[in-house]
């Protein structure tokens, strides 16, 4: 599947081209990223020392600067903008709403609520401002990098594992992403947190505390990623047992709805009614699933404009399962077609970016487009052809992460932000043939 995504991006280069045109800068941003991850390489080939630690952390600031001025005095569109709306809102008294101009009323459970509540916490202490939010997102970024060298460690090269680690730091999609109020890095955590967490399966109740509150979390950040907190055990379920994974996964389900808890009473006080995540899976079917379809983001019916946020949401769901029931042939091409273009193409950040007011600069987006897409082709690419030399369960995670796109996640608005959570798997098969085995961790 990493070889046919990879040969899917490659012929879509002509038109990424096409559509941004060349650019000379193209040729220095990937000869300066590309020194950038061989200097990383090298210095953390061992535990780097204090003086190249101090190096490494340095140049990585740098680079998030850099990226982040491309975003600084540009005001933002699409979810970036309705998070720092949310949280400014539970700063002023307003509670979690959002006022949607597609939608044309106010919303209170479109979003799920964790990140909002990070952000806005954060913004009490520091504000809204791009450095703040950098600072944020680079906090969340290198807790990621840390469960990745957990990871690594656990799996049998603490090498491999820090490695993987600063190739997510500079990943020109998480770059990106960075001067952005954005969930995706706190996605990361808490999937990769899950990982671990299977990985050594702590027994008993205590395990199943780790699991269910990890579970719940994911489940108030991202609650199409929730699976996930299931299929990793289920995957490993030869080497784990059948017995201790449904143990742990039926004990972790009960702490996942006491985390849950407190959400599924608001919203009843709300809107009297049962609301487990969020108020966005009708429209985002049908965004997912309609003649015009592409998989991103799309204005909803306008006929719907100005009914009840419940209403809306079983209305739109029902126009969506129609079409997919009546033009079954259509949705099976279509899942498929949304799988590929979001899995093999990698130009979001670059889409973004151009988004943004004041217009982004398309000499700029010329420049960048060439790294972004190519970093991803080398993901696939090195990821494909490594994999048969990583560890079997480092393969069994990438394969759990895979079910989870296929079986929850191209139902649905299915974009590239969408399968950001497997990078750092790849990432960790991409480095893991570039460092001797060591012996893992003792499973407690």
């Amino acid at each position: 599947m990493l070889g046919a995504l990879l040969l899917y991006g490659l012929t879509g280069i002509p038109d990424l081209a096409a559509r941004w045109g060349g650019s000379a800068g193209s040729v220095v941003a990937v000869i300066g990223w590309i020194a950038l991850a061989a200097l990383g390489f090298a210095l953390l080939r061992d535990r780097p020392r204090r003086r190249s630690f101090a190096l490494l952390a340095l140049l990585l600031m740098a680079v998030r600067v850099a990226f982040a001025l491309l975003a600084v005095w540009r005001t933002s569109t699409g979810d970036p903008n309705a998070y720092l709306n949310l949280a400014k809102g539970l700063l002023a008294g307003q509670g979690l709403v959002i006022y949607d101009p597609f939608f044309g009323s106010a919303w209170r459970a479109l979003f799920p609520p964790l990140y909002p509540l990070l952000l806005a916490g954060w913004g009490a202490l520091f504000g809204f401002s791009t450095p703040a939010v950098l600072a944020l997102g680079t906090l969340t970024d290198m807790a990621a990098a840390g469960a990745i060298v957990l990871l690594g460690t656990q799996l049998g090269s603490a090498r491999a594992g820090r490695r993987a680690a600063w190739l997510y730091l500079i990943w020109p999609s998480v770059l990106f992403s960075a001067p952005l109020a954005q969930k995706e890095s706190l996605c990361a955590v808490l999937v990769l947190a899950l990982a671990v967490f299977w990985l050594r399966r702590p027994a008993g109740w205590r395990g199943a505390l780790a699991l269910g509150v990890l579970a719940g979390l994911l489940a108030l950040t991202q609650p199409g990623e929730a699976p996930l907190a299931a299929l990793f055990g289920l995957v490993m379920v030869r080497q784990i047992g059948l017995w201790p994974v449904l143990a742990t996964g039926l004990r972790g389900a009960v702490i996942a709805a006491f985390v849950m808890l407190p959400w599924w009473i608001r919203n009843w006080l709300l809107f009297h009614a049962f609301v487990p995540l969020t108020t966005a899976s009708g429209a985002s079917l049908w965004i997912g699933n309609n003649p015009e379809a592409t998989g991103n983001w799309e204005p909803p019916p306008p006929a719907l404009k100005g009914i009840p946020e419940l209403a809306y949401g079983r209305r739109i769901q029902t126009i969506a399962v129609a079409w997919m029931t009546s033009h079954p042939a259509d949705f099976v091409r279509l899942s498929a077609t949304k799988f590929v273009r979001a899995c093999g193409i990698s130009e979001f950040g670059v889409n973004r970016l151009v988004a943004m007011g004041p217009p982004f600069p398309r000499m700029l987006a010329a420049a960048l487009w060439p790294l972004a897409h190519g970093s991803h082709l080398l993901l696939l690419g090195g990821a494909a052809l490594r994999l048969g030399r990583v560890p079997a369960t480092l393969v069994l995670l990438i394969a759990a992460s895979g079910l989870q796109l296929l079986l929850f996640g191209i139902w649905f608005e299915f974009g590239e932000r969408h399968r950001e959570f497997v990078t750092p798997f790849l990432l960790l098969a991409l480095c893991w043939s570039f460092a001797p085995v060591e012996k893992a961790a003792p499973t407690p």
